[in-house]
């Protein structure tokens, strides 16, 4: 019967199984893990004390509110009845002078960007946003 000594047997440790249980573990996470669509950026945003701006046309102003509601002339609007916002503001507005966004600053960004997108398929090229606190 021969024996080994400890200087001829060399220890080796097999990393196959180990290889195959992390390939596991990972497809386990991604299976798991929860995939939002509607992923939302929190900014702190700068604020001005000694910045003032002017408003050149007070009627040309649309007031965006964080519920979704707009105000236009004192009508209500929801962003639901966008093409109907568009219409009144087709026939009220002139595309020469310049359209304010008052905008709540914790309004959603997607909404602000329908508004400036149906706004410019109008053909109003001079927009201006206007946050503020609500």
């Amino acid at each position: 019967m021969k024996f080994y000594n400890d200087k001829e047997r060399a220890l080796s440790v097999e990393i196959t199984p180990l290889i195959d249980i992390v390939f596991l573990l990972v497809i386990f996470f991604v299976v798991t893990s929860k995939i939002e669509t509607n992923q939302y950026l929190t900014l702190d945003l700068p604020e001005s004390e000694s910045f003032s701006s002017s408003i050149s046309n007070d009627s040309q102003n649309i007031i965006l509110l964080d519920t979704g509601k707009m105000i236009i002339d004192n009508q209500e609007f929801l962003m639901s009845e966008l093409d109907q916002l568009f219409v009144g503001v087709n026939a009220a507005f002139s595309r020469s002078e310049v359209v304010v966004l008052s905008i709540e600053s914790k309004a959603i960004h997607e909404w602000v960007i329908e508004l400036m997108d149906g706004l410019q398929q109008l053909g109003f090229q001079n927009i201006q946003i206007k946050t503020y606190n609500g």
